[in-house]
């Protein structure tokens, strides 16, 4: 009984599960800069005074 084919098989899966969670991290950083982006400039908008009652 050889025990090779089981590990091929195991760090195959293994590798394919590392880069779907790399994948969604990078995804979820990429989400989150784009979010901030949009949040921070809806708050300067906020902060602008809009005439002269401030």
């Amino acid at each position: 009984m050889n025990p090779a084919p089981f590990f091929g098989i195991f760090s195959t899966i293994y590798a394919v599960i590392m880069i779907v969670v790399a994948g969604l991290a990078i995804y979820t950083l990429v989400l989150t800069i784009v979010f901030l982006r949009l949040r921070i400039a809806e708050l300067k908008r906020g902060a602008r005074p809009n005439g002269p009652l401030g």
